[in-house]
């Protein structure tokens, strides 16, 4: 049995769509009370990684994990719980959805506390892989609603190199770890096939979905009014702020897009691939 974590978000609700294609068993953690219920493979489960119980009710008869949580101010205590429980059950195997540049020495909060959990669960012994993307390109869905109605897209990237990452080379990568020998106790970096602008991006939206989509590039002042008029919590306005000082000042432009390959046994999704497989929602805004 296979227990998910945040399997109702980008990468986990993909993950356990492959899953689930699989007929593999699967378990899927919740906070949605009316979710919870046996849908085909996959089993709902209700869960809060602030609830031991419930972390230890999920985790009955698991042997592997899939560690994902939202970014969050209480991330690394909410991670480190499911890891603890993890433990206390016996499982073998916990593959982590953790960042690129995932280290002590890292600039910006992210990626530390990133890096924070890693070592945690290397130290509790339990096998391992940590699946380290970049930028989901799923990101730029976001923006569907500024293009509709602006025709562009707004964010304080400048003119950073992003190696955008689809998440479904992520989700591939996290399943193959689960289901094939040989990846425990292994860290993947992975990125999209090649490093874009968000101009560059921009343009390949536009060509794609047939409508323009052209980037504005805005400061961070106007950037943080904007995520937190849109409802965002402080502490992750600021996180992703700090995520995009770090891409316009080059760091995000490492293309590393051979781990997909490698892992899944075919190559990564590149932007135009991206674009036109999600064109239904670009178009429907």
């Amino acid at each position: 049995m296979i227990l998910v974590t945040g399997a109702t978000g980008n990468v986990g609700s993909e993950v356990v769509r492959r899953l689930a294609e699989q007929n593999v068993a699967v378990r899927a953690l919740t906070r949605n009370a009316d979710k919870v219920g046996q849908s085909g493979s996959v089993e709902w489960v209700q869960g809060e990684f602030t609830d031991a119980a419930s972390l230890a009710k999920a985790l009955r008869g698991v042997d592997k994990v899939v560690l994902i949580t939202p970014a969050h101010a209480d991330m690394v205590a909410h991670q480190l719980a499911v890891v603890d429980a993890a433990q206390a059950a016996g499982v073998k195997h916990i593959v982590k959805l953790s960042g690129l540049g995932a280290g002590p020495e890292a600039p910006i909060r992210l990626p530390r506390n990133h890096f924070e959990i890693e070592t945690k669960i290397q130290e509790s012994g339990i096998a391992y892989t940590f699946v380290r993307p970049n930028l989901f390109m799923q990101v730029l869905i976001g923006s569907a609603g500024s293009i509709a109605s602006d025709g562009a897209i707004y964010a304080p990237a400048g003119d950073g190199a992003i190696s955008f990452t689809d998440v479904r080379d992520v989700a591939a990568t996290i399943v193959t770890s689960l289901l094939e020998a040989g990846h425990e106790n292994q860290a993947y970096e992975i990125t999209g096939p090649a490093a874009l602008t968000y101009a560059q991006a921009a343009d390949v939206l536009s060509t794609a979905i047939g409508k323009p989509a052209k980037y504005v590039a805005v400061d961070e002042a106007t950037a943080r009014d904007a995520m937190t008029s849109g409802g965002l919590d402080q502490w992750l306005v600021e996180a992703f702020l700090e995520l995009f000082q770090i891409y316009r000042a080059g760091y995000g432009a490492a293309v590393l897009s051979e781990t997909v390959a490698k892992v899944t046994g075919r190559p990564a999704h590149d932007l135009n691939n991206f674009a036109n497989a999600y064109r239904p929602q670009f178009v429907a805004a």
